[in-house]
């Protein structure tokens, strides 16, 4: 059987989601970089137009854009391997995609476009990813002063560097005593939940110059786990006796349970704030039915530990967080009541009520309002 393609960059945030989950689960794949003709003429068109990493092509022809369409895509081919079958390890293991992917964006732009260390590495990358006859916005010297302003935009001008910097390392910090216990977050296999932390943490944080340093100094298990979850072995020699699945009795570790409270000091009033943002969009602009969902539906403020933050809602977000909330309403009383204790004491209870007035669908590869 033929490769899978991967178009994507060992520097780009969301291909680290989609790589990760192929050499985990054996999936024969071969990484290129979406520069060739036929990018340009066969994937790009079936892509929906949309010139982002990842993007895979399967031997046929066919094509699938964006790294969760991708998870999907395998998880449901493969019986959902990487999703516990438990209720609150489930709810868990896609609250963290949700954070992972759209909630860790802030330390990964201000440690990769606010230190000029970086740029030489970044001009090499982008290089090697500069299509043919490039539109200014995707050369090099346009993708810098894009990126430079979407940092911003994320909630990152110079008054809130220190704020990021402090918020990440406490992250790092409680994230590293908990990869001392076990090899994935959820006990001794990868989980949906790594595979949405492994995209910021590989992509930007665990690669570029001056984000690297800080898990050298603070957090080595982190720097283990960023490993392990790019090797096809378990690759897990330093534990003692380690668990060969999640942990038992749908049990959240403690450890777990201190590193969602960390999430949850920035990732909860934003996600409320963009919430509210992006219903307002909806309200304002009523988007047609198939219409393709907006990158960023305005901005949100809100408040982290004293200081006033303002960030671009990117209505994806809720696209994902709306698994989180179906699964909670599927379940029991009884389970329910569990759950709720359980992200009440992670200070993550507000989000199941942060909800858009529009769903989001997927339609020829795109997000699309329904």
């Amino acid at each position: 059987m033929s490769p899978v393609i991967l178009y994507g960059s060992p520097f780009s945030l969301y291909s680290g989601r989609a790589r990760s989950y192929f050499i985990k689960n054996g999936i024969d794949y071969r990484e290129i970089a979406p520069v060739s003709k036929h990018y340009e003429y066969n994937v790009l068109p079936a892509a929906g137009g949309r010139r982002g990493m990842p993007t895979i092509e399967f031997a046929d022809g066919s094509v699938i854009r964006d790294s969760v369409a991708i998870v999907d895509h395998f998880e449901e081919a493969n019986g959902q391997a990487n999703s516990p079958l438990t209720t609150k390890q489930n709810i868990v293991s896609r609250l963290l995609d949700v954070i992972g992917a759209e909630g860790m964006l802030r330390p990964a732009m201000h440690y990769r476009w606010n230190f000029p260390e970086n740029e030489p590495l970044l001009r090499y990358q982008f290089g090697h990813i500069t299509p043919i006859d490039p539109a200014w916005e995707v050369t090099v010297e346009g993708r810098f002063s894009r990126m430079h302003q979407a940092c911003i935009d994320l909630g990152v001008p110079q008054e809130h560097h220190a704020l990021v910097e402090s918020l990440y390392l406490d992250l790092i910090r409680k994230l590293d005593a908990h990869f001392e216990n076990y090899p994935h977050l959820l006990g001794g296999r990868p989980s949906i939940a790594d595979f949405g932390l492994i995209a910021p943490m590989y992509g930007h944080l665990a690669r570029d110059i001056k984000s690297l340093p800080i898990l050298h100094e603070h957090g080595i298990w982190v720097l283990r786990w960023v490993e392990r979850m790019n090797r096809p072995e378990p690759d897990v020699g330093e534990y003692e006796n380690p668990l060969e699945d999640y942990v038992a009795n749908d049990e959240i570790p403690d450890t777990l349970v201190d590193v969602l409270k960390q999430f949850a000091i920035d990732f909860v009033p934003e996600t409320l704030a963009a919430c509210d943002a992006t219903n307002e969009f909806l309200a304002a602009e009523n988007p047609a039915v198939g219409s393709e969902v907006v990158r960023v539906s305005g901005f949100g403020t809100f408040e982290v530990k004293g200081s006033v933050m303002r960030a671009g809602a990117q209505p994806f977000r809720f696209y994902l967080l709306k698994r989180v909330q179906d699964l909670y309403e599927q379940l029991s009383e009884a389970d329910r009541r569990d759950v709720t204790a359980l992200l009440e004491q992670c200070d993550m209870l507000p989000v199941l009520e942060a909800k858009l007035t529009r769903e989001i669908g997927r339609a020829n590869n795109l997000e699309v309002w329904r």
